[in-house]
C-alpha cells in the first residue's frame, strides 16, 4: 500500500522533465564552450535523477515495515518500531501531511503526502490504510500526548507543531551540584570555542582601526611557497574542532546522544534540501544587509584586502567552511542551546544569549559584522525548532564554502 499525492509527483516530475529537455540540448550545440557543457551535464544528470527518484517517493505501508521516502532519504522502519499514523497540520493549517509515529519517540513526516485540510476523502484513504496496517489509535495518541503533541482528535490522531528545543523536551537534570557543575561545564565548553575567536576578533578589528593593517582572508605563513602554506593553515585550523568531540561526549553523558541532535545518517537527505531553503534566504538578507552597509565609507567596516593564491586553494576554502560550520554549529546550537534549556532557559532568552556568542566572534568585520547576523538567525532558529543540527551544518557550510571560493578564484 503506497500513500502519496499523484498530483502533486506528477507536477514536480513534469517540471523536472521540460527543465531536462531544455538543458541535454545545451550539451549538443556547437560553439558552447566547456565551462557551460560542463554545468549543463551536471543539471542534467541531476534532473535526470530527480525524475526517476520523484516517481518512489511516498509512505509504503507492508505488513513488516514501514518505508518514508523522500529526493534525498529513505527510513526503513520494522513494524514493531512502529506505532501508527497520526496527521500534523502544515502551512498553518492550510494543508495536512501524515507522520510515522515510532515506538522510540520519533516522528517521521511523509512530506509527499501532503493534501488539503478540507479534503475529506484524503482522510478516509489514510484511516482505512492506518487500519490496515493494524494501527492502535490509542498507542498512537499516547505516544503524542507524553511529547505534546496532541491535538483534538478526530478519525486519526491529530499531532500539533513539533515544541522544538525547551526545557521540557530534553534530559532533565538532577538538582543541587550536579546542576551546579554543569552551569560550569557549559561556561568553560563554550569559552573555549568562543573566547581564542573573540581575541583574535578584537586584534584584527583593533588594527583596522588604527591603520595597522586590513583583513586577509588568506595570510600565508610562507609567502612565496604558497603549497607548504596550505598544509600549514589547514593543519592550524583543524585544531579548532578539538572542542566538537569534547562537546558532544559531555552532552551523550547527560542523556543527550548525537541521534537526539539529528547527527545520524537517517534523515540527513531531508536536511539538505531544507537547507536549500535556509540559504536562499540568508543570501537574500545578507545581501539586503550588505548593501545598507555599502554607504560606509571604510573607517568602521572591515573588508578583505587583496589577496593572490592558487586556484587550488578551494581545497582550503572548503576544509574551512566545513570546520567551521561543525564547530559553531555543534557547540554554540547544538551543545549551547541544549545545556541552556536543560538549565531552565526558556526559549527566546537562550536564544540570545546563544546568538550574541555567535556574533561576538564576528566583530573583526567592524559594523559589516551585522551582515553574518541573517544566517546565524535562521540556522539558530532552525535548530531551536527542529533539533537538526544537519540543517545547520550544511547551510552554514554552503553559505561560507561559496563566498570563500569566490575570494579564491578572484584573488
Amino acid at each position: 500500500m503506497r500513500v502519496r499525492n499523484d498530483g502533486l509527483v506528477g507536477g514536480v516530475a513534469a517540471l523536472a522533465g521540460v527543465v531536462l529537455l531544455v538543458t541535454v540540448p545545451v550539451l549538443f550545440v556547437s560553439g558552447t564552450d566547456g565551462g557551460t557543457r560542463a554545468v549543463a551535464a551536471i543539471v542534467a544528470v541531476a534532473l535526470a535523477a530527480l525524475f526517476c527518484r520523484i516517481f518512489l517517493v511516498g509512505l509504503r505501508l507492508e505488513p513488516t515495515q514501514a518505508t518514508v521516502r523522500d529526493i534525498l532519504s529513505t527510513y526503513r522502519l520494522d513494524r514493531v518500531d512502529v506505532l501508527g499514523l497520526a496527521i500534523e497540520p502544515v502551512a498553518r493549517g492550510r494543508y495536512q501531511r501524515v507522520i510515522v509515529v515510532c515506538a522510540d519517540g520519533r516522528t517521521i513526516p511523509a512530506s509527499w503526502t501532503i493534501a488539503g485540510a478540507s479534503d475529506s476523502e484524503w482522510i478516509g484513504r489514510i484511516r482505512h490504510l492506518a487500519q490496515g496496517f493494524g494501527q492502535t489509535q490509542t498507542n498512537v495518541a499516547a505516544a503524542l500526548s507524553d511529547r505534546d503533541r496532541l491535538a483534538a482528535g478526530g478519525l486519526l490522531p491529530l499531532a500539533t507543531r513539533d515544541p522544538g528545543l525547551t526545557p521540557q523536551t530534553v534530559s532533565p537534570v538532577a538538582d543541587g551540584a550536579p546542576r551546579r557543575w554543569l552551569g560550569w561545564e557549559t561556561g568553560f565548553v563554550v569559552a573555549a570555542m568562543a573566547l581564542p575567536g573573540i581575541a583574535a576578533a578584537v586584534t584584527i578589528l583593533a588594527q583596522h582601526i588604527g591603520g595597522v593593517s586590513d583583513l586577509n582572508e588568506f595570510d600565508l605563513p610562507l609567502r612565496h611557497h604558497p603549497g607548504v602554506s596550505l598544509v600549514l593553515l589547514v593543519f592550524g585550523y583543524l585544531t579548532t574542532a578539538l572542542v566538537v568531540p569534547i562537546a558532544l561526549l559531555q552532552l551523550a553523558r547527560s542523556g543527550q546522544p548525537p541521534a537526539v541532535l539529528g547527527l545520524q545518517r537517517a534523515g540527513l537527505g531531508r536536511d539538505a534540501i531544507n537547507a536549500l531553503g535556509l540559504l536562499a534566504a540568508s543570501w537574500v538578507l545578507t545581501g539586503a544587509v550588505a548593501a545598507l552597509l555599502s554607504v560606509d565609507g571604510g573607517k568602521l567596516t572591515n573588508t578583505a584586502s587583496d589577496s593572490h593564491v592558487p586556484a587550488y586553494y578551494l581545497i582550503y576554502a572548503v576544509l574551512l567552511s566545513a570546520t567551521t560550520a561543525v564547530n559553531e554549529e555543534v557547540v554554540v546550537n547544538g551543545y549551547f542551546l541544549t545545556r541552556l534549556a536543560q538549565l531552565g532557559f526558556a526559549r527566546w532568552p537562550a536564544f540570545w544569549i546563544s546568538f550574541a556568542v555567535r556574533e561576538s566572534y564576528h566583530v573583526y568585520y567592524g559594523v559589516a559584522f551585522l551582515a553574518t547576523m541573517p544566517v546565524g538567525y535562521l540556522v539558530t532558529r532552525s535548530f531551536q525548532k527542529h533539533g537538526r543540527l544537519g540543517r545547520a551544518i550544511f547551510t552554514h557550510f554552503a553559505f561560507d564554502v561559496v563566498s570563500l571560493s569566490i575570494a579564491v578564484l578572484t584573488s
